[in-house]
């Protein structure tokens, strides 16, 4: 570009008059902006925005322009989405805005499957480049050269080499169908996330609450956004009869064909939260199966088939409730078998969770002393601490705490011993985790006064586990050892919790005689 002093004297006034800038058009401050840039070329390194509308020529809808803003204020995004709302579309866009302004810089994507990544994510790529220079390749999913410090690539999960050390100033990772990318690939991308210019967007329809991608969600670090078909213009704009402003996209027809295939109508006086009124202000309800839940409305199913704990109770325990300081007092501790493990202790008032803490590498007698001091320090004026009940994971080393309860009431409880509802479980730790998950569904249980950390690690915790039925069709909950694979820690946390909640609620009486 050929500039002049006076054209560059012009430019100088005018970016330095906000005012002034302001009402000029938009193009026109571009231009100002590369006048003052030694290459020529406007930055798009902090307006990815503006290279879309202006590089691309690509327009987006409001829940891609909230994914594209958090990328650039969060270091990792998480994006659960419906069917054919363009976040693919979005993907494609921070790839070619990542390729084409950071050099030296590395973009890599991922997908379970070839044809995910090569024909779904870099097939738009391709598409979004078509009036761009450099062009991808139209057989390999690539841009750049591979091995150099500025390309962009895409891989199969199917294929290891895509995650081996490699690092830039400037990454950016795109984790496509991210339900289907094992956790290894996870914990390969989060150890290359080491630079402030690293970022890493996942999107995914979630389905699997056994994924990593579930979890990216629970461990806190991951910024989630939720794209649900509902919230689509092509839905608002259908249902006032109007023509669809993105055709490609997601369409009327389509959501209510889900809705009586995957939907349950309801009366209105048994809607809840979750619950579908459609069309919108007719009075008519709907229960969303799983199906519709994670393929139209972008979240995780409240109806898990195989995990005890579904998204819907945990939302309804991390709802405040009315507390009753008359409530009597309840602790369980879960004992740490093994080196890596913790020693767990859950206190609780009636349904309120009050206390949470946990221990590594302490003796029995440390944790027997701590559970009377506990017993203690949480107990009321006219309560006696002597008789609080205390229940404790009796198996392995916890049969040493119960040993020194010296006055106190220890409750030795037994995950391998027998039932109180021998023809619906098979073990007593089995019975507890869907005795405590039962009233929680029944508003008996509240965790929302613990620390967020203590929720996010119960909640982690709580969803994991899967259950079958045995050959007596009875639900067995998985060993803990089998958790402890999938999470990369035991459930101790989880374990107490559940020992703490064992005797709360009319329906069920768990006393502490039959722990014996």
């Amino acid at each position: 570009m050929q500039t002049s002093p006076s054209d560059l004297e012009s430019a100088i006034r005018l970016l330095s008059d906000p005012d002034r800038l302001r009402k000029l058009p938009r193009k026109v401050q571009n231009e100002l902006e590369v006048l003052l840039t030694p290459s020529g070329k406007r930055d798009y390194s902090n307006d990815p925005l503006g290279y879309m509308a202006e590089v691309l020529e690509i327009g987006l809808w409001s829940k891609q322009v909230e994914i594209v803003k958090a990328l650039m204020e969060h270091k990792r995004v998480l994006v659960k989405a419906s069917h054919a709302v363009g976040k693919t579309y979005v993907a494609a866009a921070l790839v070619n805005w990542h390729f084409d302004t950071f050099n030296p810089g590395l973009t890599i994507t991922t997908a379970p499957t070839a044809p995910q990544v090569n024909e779904v994510l870099w097939k738009e790529i391709r598409k979004q480049r078509r009036n761009l220079q450099v062009k991808a390749s139209s057989t390999r999913p690539k841009l750049g050269e591979p091995g150099s410090d500025h390309y962009a690539v895409g891989f199969t999960t199917e294929s290891g080499e895509a995650f081996q050390g490699r690092h830039e100033d400037h990454m950016l990772f795109i984790f496509d169908e991210a339900v289907g990318v094992q956790h290894y690939f996870w914990e390969s991308a989060e150890g290359m996330m080491t630079t402030d210019n690293a970022r890493w967007l996942a999107i995914c329809n979630p389905t699997d609450m056994s994924s990593a991608a579930y979890e990216a969600e629970v461990n806190g670090l991951w910024h989630c956004i939720t794209v649900s078909a509902l919230d689509h213009p092509n839905i608002a704009a259908q249902l006032k009869g109007q023509r669809t402003p993105i055709p490609a996209a997601v369409s009327l027809s389509w959501v209510e064909h889900r809705i009586k295939e995957w939907c349950t109508p309801i009366d209105v006086d048994s809607a809840r939260a979750g619950d579908l009124e459609w069309p919108p202000g007719s009075g008519v309800w709907y229960r969303p199966g799983p199906l519709f839940e994670s393929r139209v409305l972008g979240r995780w199913p409240t109806v898990g088939s195989m995990n005890v704990w579904t998204e819907s109770l945990w939302i309804l325990a991390s709802t405040p409730k009315e507390q009753n300081a008359f409530d009597s007092l309840e602790i369980g501790c879960d004992v740490a078998r093994f080196g890596d493990d913790f020693t767990s202790i859950v206190a609780r008032r009636g349904k309120t969770a009050i206390h949470h803490e946990t221990h590594n590498g302490w003796s029995t007698k440390q944790i027997a002393q701590r559970l009377k001091e506990l017993a203690a320090k949480l107990s009321t004026s006219v309560e006696d601490p002597t008789e609080v009940i205390i229940r404790i994971d009796d198996d392995g080393v916890g049969g040493g705490v119960t040993d020194q309860a010296d006055g106190y009431r220890f409750v030795g409880v037994s995950g391998a011993s027998r039932p109180l509802d021998t023809e619906s479980y098979p073990n007593k730790r089995s019975e507890l985790w869907f005795a405590v998950a039962e009233r929680a569904s029944e508003g008996l249980v509240d965790i929302s006064r613990l620390p967020q950390d203590v929720q996010q690690s119960l909640r982690r915790q709580a969803m994991s586990p899967t259950w079958r039925l045995d050959a007596a069709g009875r639900r067995v909950v998985e060993p803990k050892s089998e958790t402890k694979k999938r999470l990369g820690r035991s459930p101790d946390d989880m374990d107490a919790f559940n020992l703490a909640f064992a005797g709360y609620g009319p329906e069920v009486s768990y006393a502490p005689a039959l722990y014996t």
